[in-house]
């Protein structure tokens, strides 16, 4: 997998910015577009504002004829933390609730690059959230002027709730 170098800038700083994310986000984006265009029809409707606020990225025809609606995640911290990062408040200062709890999508596709494409059921992600939540720390991400509020979620139990797991990459031996 190859990236450009917002990509690699921005892994090595903390602070985050929505335009930054925003452009790693597309690479994501354009990555995980290639990975389901074999087999599936692949419609981008994440600029579309109705389909923006129920956190729908794409809408995926199966070769059956069936429509289903994807938002993706592009997790970078994801491979050196260990853990998921399940938004709780997208901003504080407004009180906007996170995807975690809003997404509208059928399914959510996180990508860690050089590492795995993980597919969820949004409830079986959800439900796994409140059943460890007393054992999970909610973390706070700065932004411009307000905080992101989530969940670090421990790979090894999300790969347990897991749909589909895809391995892009293994360590050396």
């Amino acid at each position: 997998m190859v990236f450009n170098s917002t990509f690699l800038i921005s892994m090595q700083t903390k602070q985050y910015d929505f335009e930054t994310q925003w452009k790693i986000g597309q690479e994501g984006e354009t990555f995980l577009d290639q990975w389901l265009s074999p087999t599936y029809k692949v419609l981008n409707v994440s600029e579309d504002m109705k389909y923006q606020q129920s956190g729908i990225d794409r809408v995926v025809t199966r070769s059956d004829g069936s429509v289903i609606t994807i938002e993706y995640k592009f997790d970078i911290a994801a491979k050196r933390t260990g853990n998921l990062f399940f938004e709780t408040i997208s901003n504080d200062k407004e009180l906007i609730p996170g995807w975690g709890w809003s997404s509208q999508a059928d399914y959510w596709i996180f990508l860690i690059p050089e590492q795995e494409i993980l597919v969820f059921k949004p409830g079986k992600l959800r439900a796994l959230v409140w059943e460890l939540q007393k054992s999970l720390k909610e973390r706070s991400v700065s932004n411009n002027g307000y905080n992101t509020l989530g969940y670090p979620m421990p790979l090894t139990q999300a790969r347990k709730v897991a749909f589909q797991i895809k391995t892009l990459y293994l360590e050396k031996l």
